[in-house]
């Protein structure tokens, strides 16, 4: 067993619900956006800010203010008593989520992408070069964040204390999601840091799966190339009828949220195809 894995309880309630005020909020927000015919980048422009904001407030993890809602309220062209209706539920929602506490130290795609895994139904991901942050040891999350180099110490000290407590509030969650991941055999070879911290990593993937927190499998070189690869992936499912399921996808230099059900039913197709021809992870290590 690797020495720092984590001995998790499911204690916590998770997530953290929004208000009435803020639920409502957000479902009429996203249905005034689709009436009109806009997208989030439209949104996004009439309040000057990034795409993950408006995410945030459709999908009730962020309390809009009531100058912003009624900014958008004039963008889809809502008439003045249904923007006045708007701004009042606005006033009345201010859930913080717990993510508000490293809004300046992390980027917000990194802090909404940490909101949306909380409150998921479930979980599925690809990766390829490196195991996935939620699946990370202690030692082997401080090799991939100082990769980072350039970064000052704080700065990496600040991005693995979010992503441990990341995992955490996964992990410790009563009602966790389900959660799915396939791993490119690449993966599990690639070393980091030292060779024990490797075997540490893999001992911990093993653990998992054989206890079942997990459903964990291997693409292995054997296997060839999947005509669908073309990066890691993530994809999120919720249970509410307002919240549709999101992708999210990542490089070095930024990160992309697809909300579009077509490309969503995409990668889903994909990730189901890539599961079932991939290996178990006990049946890979044994």
């Amino acid at each position: 067993m690797p020495r720092e894995a984590w001995a998790f309880t499911p204690e916590r309630d998770c997530p953290e619900t929004p208000d009435s005020p803020q639920r409502r909020l957000a479902g009429r927000l996203r249905a005034a956006r689709v009436a009109a015919g806009r997208s989030q980048k439209d949104a996004a422009l009439a309040l000057d800010c990034d795409v993950t904001k408006i995410y945030r407030i459709e999908s009730g993890r962020t309390a809009a203010k009531p100058a912003d809602v009624q900014a958008l309220g004039f963008t889809y062209g809502l008439d003045r008593s249904h923007i006045d209706d708007l701004v009042s539920l606005a006033r009345g929602a201010k859930l913080r989520g717990w993510t508000d506490g490293y809004v300046d130290m992390i980027p917000s795609d990194l802090s909404m992408l940490a909101d949306l895994e909380t409150s998921a139904r479930s979980i599925s991901d690809y990766s390829v070069e490196k195991v996935p942050g939620l699946l990370q040891t202690d030692e082997y999350a401080r090799c991939v964040i100082d990769l980072a180099g350039e970064l000052p110490r704080a700065r990496r000290d600040a991005l693995l204390r979010f992503r441990l407590e990341r995992r955490e509030r996964v992990f410790e969650c009563r009602d966790r999601p389900r959660l799915r991941f396939v791993l490119h055999e690449a993966a599990l070879r690639v070393e980091l840091g030292t060779h024990r911290i490797l075997a540490d990593q893999r001992t911990h993937l093993l653990d998992l799966a054989d206890r079942g927190v997990v459903d964990l499998r291997v693409w292995p070189f054997s296997a060839g190339l999947h005509r669908w690869m073309s990066g890691a992936f993530t994809l999120m499912e919720f249970a509410g009828k307002n919240e549709p399921s999101i992708v999210y996808t990542e490089n070095q230099v930024d990160a992309h949220y697809l909300e579009a059900q077509q490309k969503v039913s995409r990668f889903s197709a994909m990730f189901q195809d890539m599961r079932k021809r991939s290996i178990p992870m006990k049946e890979f290590t044994s």
